[in-house]
């Protein structure tokens, strides 16, 4: 028997990473028929075809209101939301391509925020159903050279958390999960070798983490899940410090790696 109560779910960011490896995890809990949202094709039918139970192949570019449109229309409602799609970029702010910092804010806040919008009232009208976002180590505080990234992440959770409060009494959960560094294609890009990023590597922890810590989460119905004790101690001690001196301090650690790359990086 499933520790979760939900019979179907809706994955966004599916086709590779925490995205492709949670749909995987999902099914092994009991989940009873899912949809995968991404804008690559192939690798979403690849997974579908991996899985036993019934599912649904959603292509779609949730940075646009006619990608998230379609994800609505192909799926009227739904038992667990996973806002997993996300990407981040690496480098000087003034260095990178604006389109796609904006591209970054559409898909990791506006996204999250419009297809829960579609799918929240109906869970709450039955008194069950949940939401589950994925956010980052890096939404506790500012981040340089991800500073467009660490923000998105930052509104994530902040939301989450004040949503969270609202469902009160309602049978609806919001959970967030905030992994640390995770060896995915997301921090993967060539202009981006993990050799380059010791500080980030400190907080560097496994998918299983993320898997289980999500899964505790929606099981549990706990509001902030942060896999890893490094991850722990990370956000810990940079809350503890000064406002302006952890930005100071990874700025020194990361600025010479950013000055090698720079680049889009996609969950």
């Amino acid at each position: 028997m499933s520790p979760l109560p939900f019979d179907h779910a809706i994955v966004t960011g599916a086709s590779s990473g925490i995205g492709a490896a949670l749909v995987q995890r999902l099914v092994n809990e009991g989940i009873g028929s899912i949809a995968l949202v991404a804008r690559r094709e192939d690798r979403l039918q690849a997974l579908a075809e991996s899985l036993t139970v019934p599912t649904e192949v959603i292509v779609a570019d949730l940075t646009t209101a006619e990608g998230i449109g379609r994800v609505s229309e192909a799926v009227a409602t739904t038992d667990l939301l996973v806002n997993n799609a996300g990407f981040a970029s690496f480098g000087p702010f003034h260095a990178l391509p604006a389109d796609r910092e904006v591209d970054m804010i559409r898909l990791n806040c506006m996204a999250p925020v419009a297809l829960t919008a579609h799918y929240l009232p109906d869970m709450v009208a039955r008194g069950s159903g949940a939401i589950l976002n994925i956010a980052s180590g890096q939404s506790f505080q500012a981040m340089p050279y991800m500073s467009t990234y660490a923000a998105t992440k930052a509104f994530l959770l902040h939301w989450a958390e004040g949503v969270r409060a609202e469902l009160q009494g309602t049978g609806v959960r919001m959970v967030t999960v905030c992994p640390g560094a995770i060896a995915t294609e997301f921090n993967e890009a060539a202009d981006i070798p993990a050799a380059n990023l010791g500080v980030m590597n400190l907080v560097t922890g496994s998918l299983d983490g993320v898997l289980d810590a999500a899964i505790t989460g929606l099981s549990h119905d706990q509001g902030i899940k942060v896999p890893g004790l490094k991850n722990w101690m990370a956000i810990i001690l940079g809350r503890l410090a000064p406002r302006g001196v952890s930005p100071w301090f990874l700025a020194r650690l990361l600025r010479s790696a950013a000055r090698r790359a720079a680049g889009p990086i996609d969950r």
